[in-house]
């Protein structure tokens, strides 16, 4: 119970995670029962570990609505039973929805480490005259309890206005999962995003010191 079996969603496949992963989350939540559910939402790092990587510019960047792959578009949260293959936790979900908490990570985040407070969501670009959009694919994202949480992405910079792509790279970014409960889980998505935001800070930063025009 509180496990449900899913389709094949792309490469790779969800089944039933190991009841005994179940119960051991259960008991990290000081919880007995294993059909309570609980919901997670995602934080952005400490300020104190996102000191600004260039000074103020008149940059302003629009987030737009990350993508997922199929495996991760539903609301509990997703682990690596074996690899290639995944489970879900039905009584561990994201809150606000996993695509929507990380765009919103990714505002906070980048907004501290560029020191700037034009970084808004999709689509309030022309709330704050947007000069640039960053579009983020995430292509995996899993790990399990006491084991590694590995994600997966591609990016793009580009002038908000129907530009070019400036910057295109790939991240692929791994984390220990520091404990054996959901909660280190959450805890490691919170810092692989913040390893993915300073990797994307670091192109912004770039390009606010060597400006390429838009068309």
């Amino acid at each position: 119970p509180g496990i449900a079996d899913l389709r094949k969603g792309e490469n790779q496949m969800i089944r039933p995670a190991l009841p005994s992963l179940i119960l051991a989350l259960a008991a990290g939540i000081g919880c007995s029962r294993p059909d309570i559910e609980v919901l997670h939402t995602l934080s952005p790092m400490p300020m104190e570990a996102a000191k600004p990587t260039l000074p103020r510019t008149s940059m302003a960047l629009e987030v737009m609505p990350v993508r997922l792959p199929e495996t991760l578009q539903r609301p509990q949260l997703v682990v690596q039973v074996s690899p290639g293959t995944l489970g879900l936790l039905e009584t561990h979900r994201w809150g606000n929805g996993l695509d929507k908490d990380i765009q919103r990570v990714l505002v906070e985040n980048l907004s501290m480490l560029l020191g700037i407070d034009t970084v808004v969501a999709y689509p309030y670009g022309d709330r704050v005259k947007a000069t640039h959009r960053l579009e983020v694919d995430v292509h995996r994202l899993d790990g399990r309890p006491g084991g590694t949480l590995t994600l997966q992405a591609t990016w793009m910079v580009a002038h908000l206005h129907g530009g070019q792509a400036l910057v295109f790279r790939r991240s692929t970014l791994q984390r220990p999962v520091q404990g054996q409960d959901a909660q280190a889980l959450v805890a490691a998505h919170n810092l692989i995003l913040g390893d993915l935001s300073r990797d994307i800070a670091a192109e912004l930063a770039a390009l606010a010191l060597n400006p390429v025009k838009g068309p």
